[in-house]
């Protein structure tokens, strides 16, 4: 896959992917571990995001409690629209 991935998409999801959301549904204690451990798989520090969304989504399943990054962001906006 290849998603733009601005300053301000960034911004986003530190918002949504807070500590608390981190250490409730996944491994990691924040987004920065998240980040960092996928980095095999994800480039962050580009202006788009390439991965390969099996791959991707074979990781977050193992780190998380979500089956796909999309079920993870979807939870994600879900409880940050809720605060």
């Amino acid at each position: 896959m290849h998603v733009p991935f601005s300053e301000e998409t960034r911004a986003n999801l530190r918002e949504v992917f807070d500590d608390a959301f981190m250490r409730e549904y996944t491994k990691c204690a924040n987004l920065d571990e998240f980040m960092f451990s996928s980095a095999v798989f994800v480039n962050w520090d580009d202006a788009a995001l390439v991965y390969s969304k099996q791959r991707f989504d074979a990781f977050v399943a193992e780190t998380t409690r979500f089956g796909s990054w999309e079920e993870m962001l979807r939870k994600g906006a879900e409880d940050y629209a809720a605060r």
